[in-house]
């Protein structure tokens, strides 16, 4: 049974932290952001976590009583950072929960920031009311969650769903030190990082999106291969969970005019097996889905 008392919830990604207080459905009383310190070890982003919570707090104008942690990596059911891509430093093996439960105060639970974004969308979002979906984020790099009969799942070891690190989408290295990952073509700094390999210009993703949308050819390539990576992702989950709706959210999902319109047309061109379409969703939160999920944990992760 869901608890009714305001909660705290942080989304930890690889370039910012949020945090939000809500009520009891899901409404935002008050919330603060600030960049991750990514590069400086655990115990500085669990000050930047200190400081986003103190702040949204105060906004607010109530007392959390439970706070939910979404964090970047694999965490296992302890709170525990159990592997972490290489836009942080010193986070792999880093007792989050212990840390964070120290710094606020307050209990504390945590788990994967996609898993917290998959959670919103399912109370508060696009998949309010959708028994089966996955959810992706594209953000610095791709992540993914799965609900299935209404139930969140995190599989065996805490790393079910993990989409961006699928091989079949080229010979680039990833993040994680393999090739051809799906988070080679559709993760923000991968779209900006080729870009930057194709012009010699320095952008980041945003400002290829807007050279997209104004007419140049590579930044809407770039977009239109990150899509089409994304549908084919989304029918090989299709094909081996008859999963028929796809949720999608995250940084990258700013850019839907020019992204959706290749997940679309892929989709068209090559059907699930089942027959039945895949339907594609924007999430329905926004920014604020894994900050909001993640306020929902207390009720998710024992």
């Amino acid at each position: 049974m869901l608890t009714v008392y305001p909660r705290l919830g942080i989304d930890i990604g690889g370039t910012g932290i949020s945090a939000v207080v809500v009520d009891a459905y899901g409404k935002v009383k008050g919330r603060a952001s600030t960049d991750t310190p990514a590069k400086h070890g655990g115990d500085a982003i669990v000050d930047a976590c200190h400081e986003v919570a103190t702040l949204a707090t105060n906004r607010s104008g109530v007392t959390p009583r439970v706070v939910g942690v979404g964090a970047a990596g694999i965490i296992d059911a302890g709170g525990r950072v159990q592997a972490a891509s290489d836009s942080f430093t010193g986070w792999a093996g880093y007792p989050l929960a212990e840390k964070l439960n120290a710094s606020l105060a307050l209990p504390v639970r945590v788990g994967n920031d996609v898993a917290a974004f998959v959670l919103g969308e399912q109370r508060f979002g696009a998949g309010n009311g959708v028994a089966n979906f996955f959810g992706i984020t594209l953000g610095t790099g791709v992540g993914g969650g799965l609900v299935l009969n209404s139930v969140l799942h995190a599989g065996e070891h805490g790393a079910a769903a993990e989409i961006g690190h699928i091989p079949g989408f080229g010979d680039r290295l990833c993040t994680c030190g393999r090739y051809g990952h799906l988070e080679t073509i559709a993760a923000g700094r991968s779209i900006a990082s080729l870009y930057a390999q194709s012009t010699g210009k320095a952008c980041d993703t945003k400002n290829v999106a807007e050279l997209a949308r104004a007419g140049d050819e590579i930044a809407f390539e770039l977009f239109a291969d990150a899509g089409t990576g994304l549908a084919k992702a989304a029918l090989m989950i299709s094909g081996i969970l008859d999963i028929s709706t796809l949720i999608v959210g995250g940084g990258v999902a700013h850019a839907w005019d020019i992204l959706y319109p290749a997940m679309e047309s892929e989709l068209r061109r090559n059907p699930p097996i089942s027959g039945k379409p895949i339907k594609v969703l924007r999430s329905g939160l926004g920014t604020d889905a894994a900050a909001i999920g993640a306020s929902q944990f207390a009720d998710e992760l024992t």
